[in-house]
């Protein structure tokens, strides 16, 4: 399945593309952290539990939107992958771009949402959710 089709079923299942929405909708657990510069976010797994950390940096920045929706990824699209994706540097990086994709199409979405039309640009999404710019993702 594309990532744009998991997107669209997990909006159309919660009715929403905000991501924290979804996470709480989804039983996540999110919580804001210390990590000095980096990581800007970080999904860990108590048990089979996700939990998301996302650093308290971006708190009430337009970053944390794509960072929550990158983090959000890794749970929805991932799951089960922990042990893969730590131990090989190759798939880190695939993981990474999945993750990465999930988010961009995701705040597509919510700039939907939240403005009743389409994104003009990719710029739009950059100014409004903090989307890395130009070949970042």
């Amino acid at each position: 399945m594309k990532i744009s089709d998991v997107v669209k079923t997990v909006v159309n299942r919660y009715n929403t593309a905000n991501p924290f929405t979804i996470a709480e909708r989804l039983n996540i657990q999110v919580e804001w952290c210390y990590f000095d510069k980096l990581p800007l976010g970080k999904t860990i797994y108590y048990g089979k539990h996700p939990f998301i950390l996302l650093n308290e940096s971006i708190k009430h920045t337009r970053e944390q939107y794509f960072v929550m929706g990158h983090e959000l990824g890794h749970i929805v699209l991932q799951e089960g992958l922990v042990g893969y994706y730590t131990s090989s540097n190759r798939a880190h990086g695939e993981l990474e771009t999945e993750a990465d994709e999930f988010s961009a199409a995701l705040m597509g979405l919510l700039f939907i949402e939240d403005n009743d039309r389409m994104p003009c640009s990719y710029e739009d999404l950059v100014h409004q959710y903090g989307l890395p710019f130009g070949n970042d993702i």
